[in-house]
């Protein structure tokens, strides 16, 4: 899959619309063997700024020896802001690649 057909297929679920509640996620998680129980993690919530909570709590993570992943939304002008792995922005070959699988 290329990194163009990867957005394609991600913007094609937009026309689903929102969905509210929990029991989707909560089906995918269980689905996936609950792997969110397996790695200490933290949920940022609220209306103004989470994107920079979030990339400060990853950097003082980062430094005290953590392995990081961070995923934040909306992003600003590209999607591949949304996925950081290790303070860095996932490649667009890796994301049409995640997407592919």
């Amino acid at each position: 899959m290329t990194y163009e057909e990867a957005v394609a297929f991600l913007k094609g679920r937009e026309r689903f619309g929102i969905k509210f509640g929990l029991e989707n996620i909560d089906s995918l998680a269980e689905f996936l063997g609950r792997p969110e129980r397996n790695y200490p993690s933290i949920l940022i919530a609220g209306t103004n700024g989470k994107g920079s909570t979030a990339a400060i709590l990853e950097s003082v993570a980062r430094a005290s020896g953590y392995r990081t992943g961070r995923y934040t939304s909306p992003h600003i002008r590209f999607l591949e802001e949304r996925i950081h792995v290790e303070g860095e922005p996932i490649r667009g070959d890796e994301l049409a690649a995640a997407v592919g699988r």
